[in-house]
Protein backbone atom coordinates (compact mmCIF):
# COMPACT_ATOMS: atom_id res chain seq x y z
CA UNK A 1 0.00 0.00 0.00
CA UNK A 2 0.84 3.98 -0.41
CA UNK A 3 3.11 4.93 2.60
CA UNK A 4 2.46 8.34 3.20
CA UNK A 5 5.43 9.08 4.71
CA UNK A 6 7.96 8.72 2.21
CA UNK A 7 6.25 11.30 0.15
CA UNK A 8 8.23 14.34 1.49
CA UNK A 9 11.48 12.46 -0.05
CA UNK A 10 10.07 10.96 -2.86
CA UNK A 11 8.96 14.97 -4.09
CA UNK A 12 12.26 16.05 -2.81
CA UNK A 13 13.62 13.55 -5.64
CA UNK A 14 11.12 14.87 -8.10
CA UNK A 15 11.96 18.01 -7.54
CA UNK A 16 15.78 17.61 -8.12
CA UNK A 17 15.40 15.57 -10.98
CA UNK A 18 12.99 18.13 -12.74
CA UNK A 19 15.44 21.17 -11.78
CA UNK A 20 18.40 19.93 -12.74
CA UNK A 21 20.89 21.49 -14.92
CA UNK A 22 23.19 18.62 -16.84
CA UNK A 23 26.96 20.15 -16.50
CA UNK A 24 30.11 18.30 -18.13
CA UNK A 25 33.11 18.74 -20.29
CA UNK A 26 31.29 20.21 -23.81
CA UNK A 27 28.59 22.11 -21.88
CA UNK A 28 29.70 26.11 -22.37
CA UNK A 29 28.48 29.58 -21.73
CA UNK A 30 25.60 31.10 -23.64
CA UNK A 31 27.14 33.41 -26.57
CA UNK A 32 26.30 36.76 -27.41
CA UNK A 33 23.95 35.79 -29.99
CA UNK A 34 22.77 32.84 -28.04
CA UNK A 35 21.48 36.05 -25.08
CA UNK A 36 20.13 37.67 -27.93
CA UNK A 37 17.77 34.90 -28.90
CA UNK A 38 16.74 34.91 -25.58
CA UNK A 39 16.40 38.73 -24.82
CA UNK A 40 14.85 39.42 -28.50
CA UNK A 41 11.36 36.70 -27.62
CA UNK A 42 11.22 38.62 -24.27
CA UNK A 43 11.32 41.92 -26.18
CA UNK A 44 8.66 40.96 -28.52
CA UNK A 45 6.38 40.32 -26.13
CA UNK A 46 7.14 43.81 -24.17
CA UNK A 47 6.76 45.68 -27.39
CA UNK A 48 3.19 43.59 -28.38
CA UNK A 49 2.01 45.03 -25.37
CA UNK A 50 3.09 48.16 -26.00
CA UNK A 51 1.91 48.17 -28.71
CA UNK A 52 -1.94 47.10 -27.74
CA UNK A 53 -2.12 50.57 -25.68
CA UNK A 54 -0.92 52.52 -28.53
CA UNK A 55 -3.62 51.37 -30.45
CA UNK A 56 -6.36 51.07 -27.42
CA UNK A 57 -5.14 55.40 -26.71
CA UNK A 58 -5.33 55.92 -30.54
CA UNK A 59 -8.94 54.68 -30.25
CA UNK A 60 -9.42 56.79 -27.23
CA UNK A 61 -7.98 60.32 -28.30
CA UNK A 62 -8.09 60.13 -31.52
CA UNK A 63 -4.56 62.18 -33.20
CA UNK A 64 -1.54 61.85 -35.35
CA UNK A 65 0.78 61.26 -31.91
CA UNK A 66 -1.11 58.26 -30.74
CA UNK A 67 -1.27 57.11 -34.26
CA UNK A 68 2.56 57.66 -35.13
CA UNK A 69 3.44 56.26 -31.76
CA UNK A 70 1.41 53.36 -32.58
CA UNK A 71 3.02 52.62 -35.97
CA UNK A 72 6.74 53.42 -34.38
CA UNK A 73 5.80 50.32 -32.23
CA UNK A 74 4.56 48.21 -34.90
CA UNK A 75 8.18 49.06 -36.74
CA UNK A 76 10.38 47.96 -33.61
CA UNK A 77 8.08 45.02 -33.74
CA UNK A 78 8.76 44.03 -36.80
CA UNK A 79 13.28 44.60 -36.20
CA UNK A 80 12.76 42.75 -33.26
CA UNK A 81 10.86 40.03 -34.69
CA UNK A 82 13.73 40.22 -37.33
CA UNK A 83 16.49 39.66 -34.88
CA UNK A 84 14.77 36.68 -32.99
CA UNK A 85 14.78 35.37 -36.52
CA UNK A 86 18.14 35.64 -37.92
CA UNK A 87 19.61 35.16 -34.27
CA UNK A 88 17.67 32.10 -34.13
CA UNK A 89 19.04 31.13 -37.69
CA UNK A 90 22.71 32.44 -36.80
CA UNK A 91 22.55 29.91 -33.71
CA UNK A 92 21.48 27.03 -35.43
CA UNK A 93 23.88 27.36 -38.14
CA UNK A 94 26.82 28.18 -35.76
CA UNK A 95 26.14 25.05 -33.47
CA UNK A 96 26.24 22.65 -37.16
CA UNK A 97 29.22 24.26 -37.88
CA UNK A 98 31.06 24.08 -34.80
CA UNK A 99 30.09 20.34 -34.13
CA UNK A 100 30.84 19.56 -37.98
CA UNK A 101 33.52 17.03 -37.19
CA UNK A 102 30.78 15.03 -35.05
CA UNK A 103 27.97 13.18 -36.38
CA UNK A 104 24.55 14.14 -34.32
CA UNK A 105 25.90 16.23 -31.92
CA UNK A 106 22.73 17.80 -30.86
CA UNK A 107 21.83 14.25 -30.24
CA UNK A 108 24.57 12.20 -28.73
CA UNK A 109 26.02 14.68 -26.49
CA UNK A 110 23.06 15.64 -24.24
CA UNK A 111 22.39 12.03 -24.34
CA UNK A 112 25.46 11.18 -22.57
CA UNK A 113 25.07 13.71 -19.30
CA UNK A 114 21.41 12.41 -18.97
CA UNK A 115 22.69 9.08 -18.78
CA UNK A 116 25.43 9.74 -16.19
CA UNK A 117 22.83 12.10 -14.15
CA UNK A 118 19.84 10.08 -14.60
CA UNK A 119 20.77 7.15 -13.97
CA UNK A 120 21.72 7.88 -10.43
CA UNK A 121 18.29 9.30 -10.21
CA UNK A 122 16.84 5.49 -11.22
CA UNK A 123 18.36 3.90 -8.35
CA UNK A 124 16.98 6.34 -5.81
CA UNK A 125 13.29 5.34 -6.84
CA UNK A 126 14.00 1.93 -7.22
CA UNK A 127 14.18 2.45 -3.18
CA UNK A 128 10.34 3.17 -2.93
CA UNK A 129 7.72 0.61 -3.49
CA UNK A 130 5.86 0.46 -6.75
CA UNK A 131 2.16 2.06 -5.29
CA UNK A 132 4.21 5.21 -4.13
CA UNK A 133 5.91 5.74 -7.45
CA UNK A 134 2.47 5.46 -9.19
CA UNK A 135 0.80 7.84 -7.02
CA UNK A 136 3.52 10.29 -7.93
CA UNK A 137 3.45 9.90 -11.40
CA UNK A 138 0.01 9.71 -11.47
CA UNK A 139 -0.31 13.32 -10.01
CA UNK A 140 2.69 14.65 -12.16
CA UNK A 141 1.32 13.60 -14.84
CA UNK A 142 -1.80 15.42 -13.95
CA UNK A 143 -0.16 18.38 -13.18
CA UNK A 144 2.06 18.20 -16.39
CA UNK A 145 -1.31 17.45 -18.78
CA UNK A 146 -3.26 20.74 -17.04
CA UNK A 147 -0.61 22.92 -17.90
CA UNK A 148 -0.63 21.91 -21.12
CA UNK A 149 -4.26 22.02 -21.36
CA UNK A 150 -4.05 25.88 -20.35
CA UNK A 151 -1.54 26.85 -22.77
CA UNK A 152 -3.40 25.16 -25.65
CA UNK A 153 -6.78 26.81 -24.82
CA UNK A 154 -5.32 30.15 -25.05
CA UNK A 155 -2.52 29.79 -27.68
CA UNK A 156 -3.05 26.22 -29.56
CA UNK A 157 -0.67 24.33 -30.48
CA UNK A 158 1.78 26.15 -31.23
CA UNK A 159 4.12 22.75 -32.00
CA UNK A 160 2.08 22.63 -34.86
CA UNK A 161 1.59 25.76 -35.90
CA UNK A 162 5.32 26.80 -35.18
CA UNK A 163 6.42 30.05 -33.60
CA UNK A 164 7.97 31.91 -37.26
CA UNK A 165 4.79 31.25 -39.10
CA UNK A 166 2.41 33.01 -36.35
CA UNK A 167 4.35 35.56 -35.85
CA UNK A 168 4.42 36.35 -39.50
CA UNK A 169 0.40 36.02 -39.61
CA UNK A 170 0.43 38.78 -36.69
CA UNK A 171 3.04 41.10 -38.47
CA UNK A 172 1.19 40.77 -41.49
CA UNK A 173 -2.75 41.40 -40.06
CA UNK A 174 -1.58 44.05 -37.88
CA UNK A 175 0.32 45.71 -41.35
CA UNK A 176 -3.01 45.32 -42.54
CA UNK A 177 -5.18 46.85 -39.74
CA UNK A 178 -2.70 50.00 -40.00
CA UNK A 179 -3.49 50.96 -43.56
CA UNK A 180 -7.22 51.38 -42.11
CA UNK A 181 -7.57 54.46 -39.93
CA UNK A 182 -11.00 53.27 -38.57
CA UNK A 183 -11.09 53.46 -35.00
CA UNK A 184 -13.96 50.72 -35.01
CA UNK A 185 -11.24 48.52 -35.94
CA UNK A 186 -10.01 48.57 -32.36
CA UNK A 187 -11.91 45.48 -31.43
CA UNK A 188 -10.08 43.61 -34.15
CA UNK A 189 -6.41 44.81 -32.67
CA UNK A 190 -7.39 42.63 -29.35
CA UNK A 191 -7.33 39.70 -30.10
CA UNK A 192 -4.54 40.27 -32.60
CA UNK A 193 -2.23 41.79 -30.27
CA UNK A 194 -3.82 38.58 -27.62
CA UNK A 195 -2.61 36.38 -29.77
CA UNK A 196 0.71 37.74 -30.70
CA UNK A 197 1.38 37.75 -26.94
CA UNK A 198 0.56 34.16 -26.26
CA UNK A 199 2.36 32.96 -29.06
CA UNK A 200 5.83 33.60 -27.28
CA UNK A 201 4.62 32.91 -24.26
CA UNK A 202 3.61 29.31 -25.05
CA UNK A 203 6.55 29.06 -26.90
CA UNK A 204 8.31 29.37 -24.11
CA UNK A 205 6.06 27.31 -21.54
CA UNK A 206 6.50 24.21 -24.23
CA UNK A 207 10.25 24.28 -23.96
CA UNK A 208 10.03 24.17 -20.29
CA UNK A 209 8.25 20.96 -20.49
CA UNK A 210 10.97 18.82 -22.26
CA UNK A 211 12.38 18.05 -19.04
CA UNK A 212 9.51 16.93 -16.71
CA UNK A 213 8.35 14.79 -19.65
CA UNK A 214 11.21 13.10 -19.49
CA UNK A 215 10.99 12.42 -15.59
CA UNK A 216 7.69 10.91 -16.28
CA UNK A 217 9.38 8.72 -18.49
CA UNK A 218 11.75 7.77 -15.82
CA UNK A 219 9.21 7.09 -13.57
CA UNK A 220 7.73 5.07 -15.66
CA UNK A 221 10.63 3.02 -16.28
CA UNK A 222 10.93 2.85 -12.64
CA UNK A 223 7.70 1.37 -12.00
CA UNK A 224 8.92 -0.90 -14.92
CA UNK A 225 11.64 -1.59 -13.29
CA UNK A 226 10.05 -3.09 -9.64
CA UNK A 227 7.18 -5.03 -12.18
CA UNK A 228 10.01 -7.10 -13.73
CA UNK A 229 12.09 -7.57 -10.43
CA UNK A 230 8.87 -8.63 -8.31
CA UNK A 231 7.85 -10.90 -11.37
CA UNK A 232 11.30 -13.04 -11.47
CA UNK A 233 11.40 -12.55 -7.90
Amino acid sequence: MLKPDSLDSLFSILHEMTLVERKGSTAKSRTKIQLLEKYSLGGYLVVTALFFFAALAQYLWPGPVPANFAQALYLVLVLIALVYLLSATFNAVHLVWRERKQRFPWLLTPMQLDLQVDAAYLIKLAAFDKPTLKYALLQYRYRFDVQESRISSLAGDVRKLGLFPAMAASTIAASTLLKNDSNALLWMWMPLILAACFYPAAFYLYTQRERPQQVINLLELAIAHIETDAASA
